[in-house]
């Protein structure tokens, strides 16, 4: 016998283990350079359309000209009265009235905060219920492919660098609060976190010292950082503001200020590489395979049976077994097993960790778990 064909009770679905690796390519937990396309902001159909990339700033981990280049993260700037929507974005005369800043806001306000509460507000101090409002907010959002089920809170850590004060360049890194405030309760988003300054090795510079800095929203793979604050701790990045200051800054085109950002998070990477690690829950299946002690008891193993290398005198001979003790007390043992699926097409091996005995007087149970 071959092939033996799995009963309804051998397979049994197991538990959904957690599995906890780095956010970067090949599981990497640090990364120190990002890159965006130029290719990003070419019309695509309509001016409009936001696929065309004009409303935010897509992040790769290697220059996009690379084979393995690929997307990791999105920027997007909204302001909740639509300030940084360009000219054009809200002229009347060119048949639209976008105000894509606004729609940004919105679109994130609706997807992370409870009904009724119309700005992002942002924990000011170690008191509770200090808080500060804001109309402007980054949104970096990951990949859903890339983290997975969710970011895991206590292993981020995103510095910023700008111009700061005088010409003198400054940085701030960045945690969430999870080590300080582990129970959060669960929000229209999902658990969320406060973002105060700090690293993960020394932990916050001051138990729960918030800023007003941000938010991470662990199982969406959002965070959300509040503009003037972020620009006030760095100042100016190669002389823009972090948040809308006056139409004079930024002129009449579509300010795209996601990029200003953008390179705060790449020279603070130079700096101090970006950390993440993510989750994923993996549901497991086990496989019972049963060998009775009147199965497998015999091996095609060249040790076994006399084969064409062997030169017998007779060629009938070829195939039989090679000890004639081997036809009433076979030893073989058992190193391997392979899964078919009804095709017969081998999809998975596995490896025993020491040969097991079988012989007519003994049973046989191999459990195989898979993660699927």
């Amino acid at each position: 016998m071959i092939f033996k064909q799995f009963d309804s009770t051998d397979i049994v679905a197991g538990r959904t283990q957690p599995v906890s690796t780095g956010l970067w390519s090949d599981g990497e937990s640090v990364w120190s350079s990002f890159y965006t396309s130029s290719r990003q902001t070419q019309q695509s159909s309509s001016l409009f359309e936001p696929l065309n990339g004009l409303y935010y700033t897509n992040v790769y981990d290697a220059p996009t000209g690379s084979s393995s280049s690929d997307i990791y993260f999105s920027i997007a700037y909204g302001h909740y009265a639509g300030s940084g929507s360009s000219a054009f974005d809200v002229n009347s005369s060119q048949g639209s009235l976008l105000f894509p800043t606004k729609v940004i806001y919105n679109q994130y306000r609706n997807l992370l905060l409870s009904p009724g509460d119309d700005k992002f507000t942002f924990a000011t101090s170690s008191l509770s219920g200090s808080v500060t409002n804001a109309d402007d907010i980054y949104a970096i959002s990951f990949r859903n492919a890339k983290y997975k089920d969710k970011l895991d809170p206590g292993q981020f850590e995103m510095t910023l660098s700008g111009s700061g004060v005088g010409g003198i360049a400054t940085s701030v890194t960045i945690i969430d609060d999870s080590r300080d405030n582990p129970d959060t309760g669960v929000q229209s988003g999902g658990k969320r976190y406060n973002l105060l300054q700090g690293t993960l090795v020394s932990g916050s510079l001051a138990t729960r010292n918030y800023q007003g800095i941000g938010l991470m929203y662990p199982d969406l793979g959002i965070i959300i950082l509040n503009a003037k604050k972020v620009h006030e701790l760095i100042g100016k990045v190669d002389g823009y503001s972090l948040y809308w200051n006056t139409a004079s800054e930024w002129g009449t085109n579509f300010s795209r200020m996601s990029n200003v950002l953008f390179t705060a998070i790449n020279k603070g990477a130079a700096l101090s590489s970006m950390k993440a690690r993510i989750t994923e829950y993996v549901p497991a299946r086990h496989f019972f395979v049963r060998v009775k002690n009147q199965e497998y008891n015999y091996s095609n193993n060249p040790t076994f049976v006399i084969s064409d290398n062997d030169n017998p005198s007779n060629s009938q001979d070829i195939g039989k077994l090679r000890f004639t003790d081997f036809y009433t007390n076979p030893k073989v043992y058992i190193t391997t097993v392979g899964l078919y699926n009804d095709n017969n097409d081998l999809v998975a091996v596995a490896k025993l960790s020491q040969p097991l005995l079988k012989d007519f007087t003994n049973e046989c149970l191999v459990r195989i778990k898979i993660d699927v």
